[in-house]
């Protein structure tokens, strides 16, 4: 499994679909994979919602989109991959609990890349209702300015009309030769645009926020969803009560699998809700939903400096982990956590507001990264820690040095954990509460 696709809430559920290969561990022979939940951590499986039409524009694979919901009737808008065709197509929810999807008999809906472009990628949708039109962008590349995203607008869902370049990366000086698996939307009157970096370096997500003037998009401050490489190909939706909230694909390839795990390959992050603070940076955290799946207390302590966690984390436990470190002293500047390994290496999570480092022994699992592009954070101080630990997936949020998903040691245990705190008052040390959690269905769910 890989990018999610085409997020909504329906019915009292969140719908999550992802790509998916339902014959093997490798890209290939790409369907929707379809969950939904009400609690956002217990998911039901559903049936694929979409599969290669061996007759369609979509032979080769059904590729990354988006959700809409156009006069009550919920629609999926993706791409379509015929040889080397990829090509926006439409399908329509046959049921109301989303299982069944009709495609539109003149899919695709666009024909072909826009002409007088020099586009050399053209893929993945975001679309949105406004000004009694729909909206839509495709994700890509272009020759001369590298990443860009394609504006179109339809009235119908049916005919779309080019509208141009709605932002490209070499206009303003950012990263990626293609830019993939786009998503708009807006959080308090501020424009938001996350892309997934595409080029002959690592991949990563990158935020961009700004305004739209006629049809582009102009970003004021950019930077990265997420401290390491692994979280990508994020999309969002709006809940009913207002909150954006995003799930991201963790990337896994097979050769880091052994045993029992090569029987999948790649994971879901956790949902994230998204912010956007006073100096234009996207935040995330995560959902207080997931509160909810805390079903056992395991320890909490005082820290006064530093101290000493007597808790085992297990990679091959049934259960997840979450940890909160909470400074009760506004001098605590950063905090150093680290998992002792057993049968594997040591893992340290170092958190200041300017950033999150995780290493592996001597391998630095993460990237150093600058203020975001357009901010300026400075020293300060650290809110609040969170790390969830899951069969060897760590996802560490912090206020507000962000958030960073890691994948370490998938068949060892750690413990205890050590907890260091720094100050910027000389002769004082930091104090902060430690509380760990087991999560998970609980005992009595079965």
């Amino acid at each position: 499994m890989n990018d999610p696709n085409g997020l909504i809430q329906w019915n009292g559920r969140v719908h999550l679909f992802y790509q998916h290969n339902p014959s093997g561990g490798i890209p290939g022979n790409m369907a929707w994979g379809h969950a939904s939940t009400t609690d956002m951590w217990t998911w039901e499986d559903h049936p694929l919602a979409l599969e290669p039409d061996p007759a369609g524009p979509d032979r080769d694979g059904c590729f990354s989109g988006c959700a809409i919901v156009p006069d009550g009737q919920p629609h999926l808008l993706y791409t379509g991959v015929d040889g080397l065709h990829q090509l926006p197509c439409l399908a329509e929810a046959a049921d109301q609990n989303l299982i069944r999807w009709t495609r539109h008999n003149s899919n695709p809906v666009i024909a072909s890349p826009p002409q007088g472009e020099a586009v050399q990628a053209f893929r993945d949708h975001s679309a949105w209702w406004a000004d009694s039109m729909w909206y839509q962008v495709v994700g890509g590349g272009l020759e001369d300015r590298g990443g860009a995203l394609f504006l179109y607008r339809s009235a119908d869902l049916r005919s779309w009309h080019y509208l141009g370049i709605f932002a490209a990366a070499a206009d303003y000086g950012l990263d990626g030769e293609i830019w993939e698996c786009p998503d708009v939307f807006s959080i308090g009157g501020t424009v938001v645009v996350v892309v997934s970096v595409h080029d002959d370096r690592p991949q990563y997500a990158m935020w961009m926020t700004g305004q739209v003037a006629g049809h582009q998009f102009t970003p004021r401050a950019s930077g990265r969803c997420d401290s390491a490489d692994r979280y990508y190909a994020p999309q969002s939706l709006t809940l009913a009560d207002g909150r954006r909230v995003a799930f991201g694909w963790l990337q896994e390839n097979i050769d880091e699998l052994a045993g029992p795990d090569r029987s999948r390959v790649g994971v879901m992050s956790l949902p994230r809700e998204l912010g956007v603070d006073e100096m234009g940076s996207l935040r995330s955290w995560p959902v207080r939903e997931l509160d909810g799946a805390r079903h056992k207390t395991l320890r909490t302590q005082f820290i006064n400096g530093h101290g000493t966690v007597d808790l085992d984390l297990s990679a091959r436990s049934a259960h997840a982990t979450e940890i909160r470190v909470t400074p009760l002293r506004s001098e605590v500047t950063a905090a150093a956590i680290r998992l002792s390994g057993r049968g594997c290496e040591d893992i340290e999570i170092r958190v200041a507001p300017d950033g999150i480092r995780i290493t592996e022994g001597n391998r630095v699992l993460t990237t150093p990264l600058p203020s975001p592009r357009g901010t300026d954070y400075g020293a300060g101080q650290v809110d609040q820690v969170r790390v969830y630990y899951d069969s060897g997936i760590v996802e560490v949020y912090a206020t507000p040095a962000g958030s960073a998903a890691v994948i370490c040691n998938r068949r060892g245990t750690y413990g205890p954990i050590d907890v260091d705190l720094s100050t910027h008052v000389a002769g004082r040390s930091g104090a902060a509460s430690v509380t760990a959690w087991s999560c998970g269905p609980s005992q009595s769910a079965g």
